[in-house]
């Protein structure tokens, strides 16, 4: 019971921001900082949730866990960025799934505890792992936007006032490369420490396994989108598609697989 009343009020603090912006024809500074305030409160809650479920010591890593923290963090990143950046158009593509995830994560909630006798690197490991993933999650989220937005650009419908208030095109494109080769960097960084650390965790040598297999050709393509962006200067849905496809696989690498073994076959 007691886990469900920062979930309440987390949700609440998510949920009244779309309902200003989809209320007001204009976001003005007033509103605009209301938003902010209350997504920065959502966010304590949702940390009070993540300290509780995961426990860190030892650290709790279960399916739930895992999409609550990356959660967290793409919120996290969307509010920060947003003081400087007006991304007011991306909370209901951010905030809404939330609000769904941290409902039924008690549902789902289950024990995957890491070994106590962890590395301060391995530590930093999975913490850059969890950033590397909370990036992208980001900007799969941006690259559906794009998406409708470019779809939604010549219609004048009730979606005009987020797409009034959004930035132009071509810089959503250019802040979402941004985005990708950063989060490259980090997926780069999180794949080659998980090689060094597989023996300290497993206690075996690292395996080829669909996890791994995801993990390698999703830095592949985005790989590939990055070098097709400086070689070629994609941009449009291509590239959005691209991405997508990329995300799918890091979503399969690790969610997918913790999906499978703790929800259905519950190891």
């Amino acid at each position: 019971m007691e886990i469900w009343l920062p979930i309440f009020f987390t949700s609440l603090c998510y949920l009244i921001p779309n309902i200003v912006l989809f209320k007001k024809t204009t976001l003005d500074n007033r509103l605009a900082n209301f938003n902010s305030i209350l997504v920065g409160l959502g966010l304590l809650a949702h940390f009070t949730i993540l300290k509780s479920s995961i426990s860190f010591n030892p650290i709790n890593l279960s399916f739930s866990n895992a999409l609550i923290t990356t959660s967290f963090f793409s919120i996290l990143i969307f509010w920060v960025l947003n003081f400087n950046k007006n991304f007011n158009y991306l909370q209901p593509f951010l905030l809404i799934p939330s609000i769904f995830l941290l409902i039924i994560h008690p549902l789902f909630l289950s024990n995957h505890y890491l070994t106590n006798d962890l590395s301060p690197l391995f530590i930093t490991h999975i913490a850059v792992a969890l950033f590397a993933y909370s990036l992208f999650t980001f900007s799969a989220y941006l690259a559906l936007f794009i998406l409708f937005f470019e779809n939604k650009l010549h219609q004048k419908k009730k979606m005009d006032v987020i797409l009034n208030e959004s930035l132009p095109l071509i810089e959503m494109e250019n802040f979402l490369l941004n985005i990708n080769k950063i989060g490259f960097a980090l997926l780069t960084i999180a794949l080659i420490s998980g090689v060094l650390f597989s023996e300290e965790l497993f206690e075996t040598p690292l395996q080829f396994n669909h996890k791994t297999v995801f993990s390698i050709l999703a830095w592949f393509i985005y790989g590939f989108l990055l070098a097709g962006k400086k070689l070629y200067g994609w941009r449009g849905k291509k590239s959005m598609y691209i991405s997508l496809t990329a995300f799918l696989f890091l979503v399969l690498s690790y969610l997918g697989s913790k999906f499978v073994l703790e929800i259905i076959l519950h190891r």
